[in-house]
């Protein structure tokens, strides 16, 4: 014997089945709302922060700049500063030592750069005021100890030199006016590696809004 709903069974049979069929998508599409809502706002988040670090970054770094920049000009000032005649106290070879590290865990490295200064230390005089210096140019390293050392030896200990010294700041002088080649292309490097690197950034953000608008 075969049972054959009727025409109002089947109806509310159906009506039945389409609320349950309903009620389990719309469960199923409000966790993926959820986690694309959650995804939306952790980009924002991460875009926000990003932001706000490259600005700060970029503040900080034209801050440091900004007194390298001060130590060149002087350098550069030099040239026009007036001179008096020094004596040479004594004369060595010093070292800077930089570390860098890159990787993690057990690909970790890390490398070393060292930097020579010839250190010239020299007495002067300017009006009633006994001073002394040791430095010979501005910003000016080398990368070995051999090449710093032809400096200091252009130095003999009781030699006299001329010092050129700041007007408004006595105690500030130099033997050699100006800043080296290298110097200056640092300072170029330097001055311009951070917006260059943001250019690029703005650029691929540019490229990436206008793929998804398409």
């Amino acid at each position: 014997m075969t049972c054959t709903p009727s025409s109002g069974e089947a109806d509310g049979i159906n009506s039945n089945f389409e609320r349950d069929f309903d009620s389990r998508n719309s469960g199923d599409q409000i966790p993926q709302e959820e986690v694309f809502l959650t995804v939306r706002k952790a980009r924002k988040f991460f875009v926000g922060c990003f932001g706000i670090f490259m600005v700060l970054f970029l503040i900080i770094w034209y801050a440091i700049l900004a007194f390298v920049f001060e130590e060149a000009s002087n350098g550069r000032d030099a040239v026009n500063w007036p001179t008096t005649s020094g004596q040479v106290v004594e004369t060595k070879v010093t070292s800077h030592t930089s570390t860098s590290s890159s990787g993690t865990g057990s690909s970790r490295t890390t490398s070393s750069t060292t930097s020579y200064i010839p250190w010239v230390l020299y007495r002067y005089s300017v009006g009633a005021l006994e001073l002394e210096n040791h430095t010979v140019q501005t910003m000016t390293t080398y990368e070995t100890r051999a090449e710093a050392k032809l400096v200091t030896e252009e130095y003999p200990v009781s030699s006299t030199v001329t010092v050129y010294y700041k007007p408004s700041d006595p105690d500030k002088s130099v033997l050699v006016p100006g800043i080296s080649d290298e110097t200056q292309l640092v300072l170029n490097i330097f001055s311009y590696l951070p917006v260059i690197l943001f250019a690029i950034l703005v650029m691929f953000w540019a490229i990436k809004k206008a793929r998804s608008s398409l």
